[in-house]
């Protein structure tokens, strides 16, 4: 009998942590992956606006490794979390970053309810790669968020130049980077690996192109939204999921618990089982 109890009582717990994180899916063009969310872990270092994870830790976010992620735009304790897969020579990207995330910024993430992580997915041209670490690099002297927008408001064709190392390396004397400890974390190609890394998440993910973001909730439930969609779409998720709390385990556990033991003892009485105290 004690063995039984036991056996339902596990049966309840992994039953309750099912129960945690499930929703409906959405609709317009978002798509709800029900993924659970890990804790965002190991030590982090300040960075800019926010933190970055040493490249040692893990900091994931509805399943989604962040630990080479850019620094957190935003209040790192803000509860819904907005990763966005970019290329820097992505026209979509940047039509995003000018019309629609001034919007999103200004909404959520200034008043502390989004935070956004930006991972790269260069996969549109060799320049890509490179203008992904330059920005790393000028995060070493604190200007990650403010480099990363100079590459989108001096975007230009693909390929065509703009993006090169010796373009890059100009932009950093505009921007007032110490260009000797840039130029030398270019060349010495200190961030390929991050990014390389960064590329290799999305394509885990199902990415073949850009933008693509994931909205994470509270709960760690994740909608995916594919493409520069305006800002309303991103609203309309972010307020839904927002008010998304995840579930107590403990009154999902006792609850059925109670009506497990309920059953045992019924099912005691008419087999003349007895509960002997004590035992």
């Amino acid at each position: 009998m004690v063995f039984s109890v036991f056996v339902i009582a596990g049966t309840s717990y992994a039953f309750a942590q099912t129960m945690q994180g499930s929703m409906p899916a959405n609709e317009n063009n978002v798509v709800n992956n029900n993924m659970k969310n890990d804790s965002m872990s190991g030590n982090m270092s300040n960075w800019e606006n926010g933190t970055m994870a040493n490249g040692g830790s893990v900091m994931a976010s509805g399943n989604i490794d962040l630990s080479k992620a850019s620094p957190v735009l935003g209040s790192p304790s803000a509860p819904v979390t907005i990763i966005e897969f970019g290329d820097y020579q992505c026209p979509k990207c940047d039509a995003w970053f000018r019309n629609e995330e001034p919007t999103i910024k200004a909404d959520y993430v200034d008043t502390n309810k989004a935070k956004l992580y930006f991972v790269d997915f260069p996969f549109l041209g060799a320049d890509s790669p490179i203008a992904a670490q330059a920005a790393y690099c000028a995060g070493d002297q604190g200007k990650y968020w403010k480099y990363h927008d100079y590459l989108y408001f001096n975007q230009g064709p693909i390929q065509s130049g703009w993006a090169s190392a010796d373009s890059l390396k100009s932009y950093a004397v505009t921007l007032g980077l110490d260009t000797s400890k840039f130029n030398s974390c270019l060349d010495s190609g200190k961030y390929a690996g991050t990014v390389a890394h960064n590329k290799d998440i999305g394509l885990s993910k199902g990415i073949d192109g850009t933008p693509a973001f994931f909205i994470v909730s509270p709960s760690g439930s994740v909608q995916e939204i594919l493409g520069p969609q305006p800002a309303s779409v991103f609203s309309s998720t972010i307020d839904q999921i927002s008010t998304q709390s995840v579930p107590e385990f403990g009154s999902i556990a006792a609850l059925i618990l109670v009506v497990s033991l309920a059953s045992i003892i019924a099912v005691s009485a008419k087999t003349r089982l007895r509960f002997i105290p004590g035992l």
